[in-house]
């Protein structure tokens, strides 16, 4: 028995001493390296033990370059900057070099100040702006007063801090600042005594230097000499009227921005505006339009377009146009296609009242249009039967379009619709159709029947029945399975 266990012991390779003793080296050795590892701990903790650290590289600020500190220091804010001069003597003056100075609210008066800034109570206002203007005033005072690159304040100052407001345009003048902004727009109300801009401190020498300029709630009263921006590419207007001659001095003018300018009724720049690449008019109730801008590519406007000439602008490739006060889709259909006529990717948002009548397909197309979003809403009445169904002149007057994206929220309405209002095109280049909003309507329902039927080459049309408002789409969604579903022979359709 005993000469067994020993042949089993040794076909497994060991026997039962040599496995026991084994195991006693092996605990052995944890139980020593556990008392190794909680000896080192106590030289640890008495300090006994010597290793080897890294220690972290000491930068000496002082030794930096002069452009590397200027622009460690540009990617700081001045608040910043300020708290980094109380920690460091070596950067104790370096706010003074600082080249972006933005005086707003909590930079000029601290985080707690906006709710009394903002205060419509008359002595709080007064109290408010005069310690903004002494903070101001003394921070300038000590700064170097070069290499600045731009000069911002935002702040609800009117026409009586001109004195204050003109020596701070001197100084960013004489500082040579790329970029002025002067935002004077109150946060409780509108002023009517606003801050009449100080143009005849400009020259052709000392603003050569300005490339970006905005101006918020401040008056235009350009002299008849003035000379105007030579370097301005940038320029941001808002709620200010008189723009024309400014607008005009500037030759190099790349990006224009016009917002809520609401007594500016006429908007004529005779000069051509040749360098114009992006054009933007928000909020404003203009009349009528007219300017030169060969160059244009960004076209961005809100209002109507019945009076908006944009000559020799047939390079524009991208547009956003916002019609708020429109009968009838006859505008999108010719208004826009005259004005814009070579545009390749189109955003329409408009608001339609009732379908036309007795309309006449004009011979104004979109001629390199290929993209078009509209977001539309249908108001519910009388005449609006054929008013979603009549988007179908849209194939008409784009015959290049591929991608057509349609966001419409209109009623539930069933009523039968006169089909030979529009006759069957074919379209050879429509890929792609989105219809979101999808809720039933007996136009929503024939408008996907014509584009399944005539888009000859189209690969994908999607059904959200959701859209802007509807919750669940349920009904939108039955409807597109019953009455779409059976027309989609090349199995193109897509129900969300």
């Amino acid at each position: 028995m005993e000469d067994n266990v020993l042949v089993s012991s040794k076909i497994h390779g060991r026997s039962k001493s040599t496995t026991a003793k084994r195991n006693c080296i092996i605990c052995g050795q944890r139980i020593s390296k556990r008392r190794r590892t909680q000896h080192n701990f106590q030289k640890i903790s008495r300090g006994q033990l010597n290793l080897q650290r890294t220690r972290p590289c000491l930068l000496n600020f002082q030794s930096l370059p002069k452009d590397i500190v200027l622009r460690v220091m540009s990617k700081l804010t001045l608040k910043e900057v300020t708290q980094l001069s109380v920690v460091s003597t070596n950067w104790r003056q370096a706010w003074t070099f600082h080249p972006n100075l933005y005086f707003g609210i909590k930079t000029a008066l601290g985080n707690n100040a906006k709710r009394k800034g903002t205060s419509s109570d008359l002595n709080c206002r007064i109290s408010s702006g005069n310690k903004f203007i002494k903070r101001v005033d003394a921070i300038l005072e000590k700064h170097c007063g070069t290499m600045v690159n731009k000069f911002a304040v935002k702040f609800g100052l009117s026409n009586e801090h001109a004195n204050h407001v003109n020596g701070w345009v001197a100084f960013a003048i004489a500082s040579k600042a790329r970029v002025i902004i002067l935002d004077f727009s109150p946060d409780w109300k509108s002023h009517e005594n606003n801050y009449d801009f100080s143009c005849h401190i400009f020259d052709k020498h000392n603003g050569s230097y300005l490339e970006a300029l905005r101006l918020d709630s401040v008056t235009l009263n350009p002299p008849l000499d003035f000379c105007g921006f030579a370097t301005l590419n940038c320029l941001l207007l808002t709620m200010l009227q008189h723009l024309e001659q400014l607008i005009s001095k500037c030759h190099v003018l790349e990006w224009l921005s016009i917002q809520s300018c609401n007594q500016l009724h006429n908007l004529h720049v005779s000069e051509p505006l040749c360098c114009l690449q992006y054009l933007s008019i928000q909020g404003c109730h203009l009349q009528r339009m007219e300017l030169h801008a060969p160059n244009l590519t960004t076209f961005e406007y809100d209002g109507s377009l019945a009076l908006v000439t944009l000559n020799e602008c047939s390079n524009i490739k991208a547009s956003t146009i916002r019609l708020f006060d429109e009968k009838t889709l006859q505008n999108i259909l010719t208004g826009i296609p005259s004005v814009l006529p070579h545009v390749e990717t189109l955003y329409v948002e408009v608001h339609v009242k009732t379908q036309m009548s007795g309309f006449t397909q004009s011979p104004l197309k979109f001629t390199q249009l290929k993209c078009l979003t509209l977001e539309i809403t249908f108001e519910r009445g009388l005449f609006d039967r054929n008013s979603v169904f009549q988007l179908a002149y849209l194939f008409v007057a784009a015959p290049f379009l591929e991608d057509l994206y349609l966001d419409m929220y209109c009623s539930l309405n069933r009523c039968p619709l006169d089909l030979d209002d529009i006759v069957d095109q074919p379209h050879y280049h429509l890929k792609m159709v989105c219809i979101f909003g999808f809720c039933g309507n007996t136009g929503q329902v024939e408008l996907a029947k014509c584009i399944l039927r005539n888009a000859l080459i189209l690969e994908q049309m999607i059904i959200d029945p959701k859209g802007r408002y509807r919750l669940d789409g349920y009904f939108g969604r039955q409807e597109a399975d019953e009455k779409l579903v059976p027309e989609d022979i090349d199995g193109v359709l897509t129900i969300l």
